[in-house]
């Protein structure tokens, strides 16, 4: 028992092992959050509704062979929505491997899997989301996990795989917001579910009042829009891996903690003599601007060496000069 315990408070579980045992279940949380939007919101509603990225593919090209084509795919729709998601992520995971991270890949990968099952293989559930009147409480419900599911899958190193991959690629590249890039590439999947479904939703009188394949169209375009805008909000609240912090921290005790973040966070860093109005004792104030999603990694080591070390942060909008991007797993 004292081993077990001495081990899970080493060095190297602390550091190493247990980020990537949070990294796991977190990437496996979130995914299921997704699938759950998905699955028993965006299909199970009246209107058609499309998520993002190769999911969203799926669902458009599965329309259109039902729709356009008029094909029966009933007794295999499940499998082709899961087999699409596997294949077409193939040369995306390859793009993230030499272009974003090794290891985010792996973790986007088991998020593929999980993605891939749920969306195939989890039964619908009515939720009383169904009608007419209730698809707009559909798209809000269902972007709001979406946007949860990639948000915070994100944030912790991974993703769920797909465009969401490009747009981390694209995200390092250029440095534009993630849930800006994916939004302007998921559009065009709205554009083209609206005009492939609009004439079934004719036929089948779904719409009240509607008998225009032009406003059917327009209906089903205007709701995954709407979802596209809720899911960019909610992952790009939770996902901050691009947006940039000043951290201000004064300390009694600087020196151990600016060599960790020069060594262990890699960033520079700028120090002023300052003094303490009620102590009137000499202290160091520490300037460092970080990426978001250090801040949890520099938190630990400040608390480690100086408890009572007192941190302020505020927002930066842009960096110009020596600041390096860095992948985020």
């Amino acid at each position: 028992m004292n081993k077990i315990k001495a081990y899970l408070t080493s060095d190297t579980f602390v550091k190493k092992i247990k980020p990537e045992v949070i990294r796991t279940f977190a990437v496996i949380f979130f995914t299921m959050i997704y699938g759950f939007g998905v699955t028993w919101f965006l299909e199970s509603s009246v209107i058609p509704m499309y998520t993002g990225g190769i999911p969203g593919l799926a669902q458009l090209i599965r329309d259109f062979m039902k729709y356009t084509l008029l094909w029966d795919i009933s007794s295999f729709e499940g499998l082709f929505l899961s087999l699409f998601v596997i294949l077409a992520n193939v040369p995306i995971m390859l793009i993230g491997w030499f272009g974003v991270s090794k290891k985010f890949v792996i973790y986007s990968l088991i998020s593929v899997l999980i993605q891939a099952t749920m969306l195939g293989f989890i039964p619908k559930i009515s939720l009383g989301l169904d009608t007419e009147s209730q698809a707009l409480t559909a798209t809000i419900l269902g972007g709001i996990l979406i946007g949860i599911g990639v948000g915070g899958a994100l944030k912790y190193g991974t993703s769920t795989g797909g465009l969401d991959i490009i747009a981390q690629y694209l995200s390092l590249k250029k440095g534009k917001s993630v849930g800006f890039i994916s939004m302007v590439m998921n559009i065009g999947i709205a554009l083209l579910g609206g005009i492939i479904t609009a004439p079934d939703l004719i036929d089948r009188g779904v719409l009240s009042g509607v008998d225009q394949v032009f406003a059917a169209a327009g209906i089903v375009i205007s709701y995954t829009i709407l979802r596209i805008v809720i899911t960019t909000i909610m992952t790009d609240r939770l996902h901050t891996a691009y947006q940039f912090i000043l951290v201000e921290i004064i300390t009694d005790n600087p020196n151990d903690i600016i060599s960790d973040i020069l060594v262990k966070i890699y960033r520079g860093v700028t120090l002023i003599n300052v003094q303490g109005g009620y102590t009137r004792k000499d202290k160091t104030l520490i300037k460092v601007v970080i990426s978001s999603y250090e801040l949890t990694s520099l938190h630990q080591m400040v608390n480690e060496v100086d408890p009572k070390a007192f941190i302020t942060i505020m927002p930066v909008k842009q960096v110009f000069g020596n600041f390096k991007k860095k992948t985020i797993a």
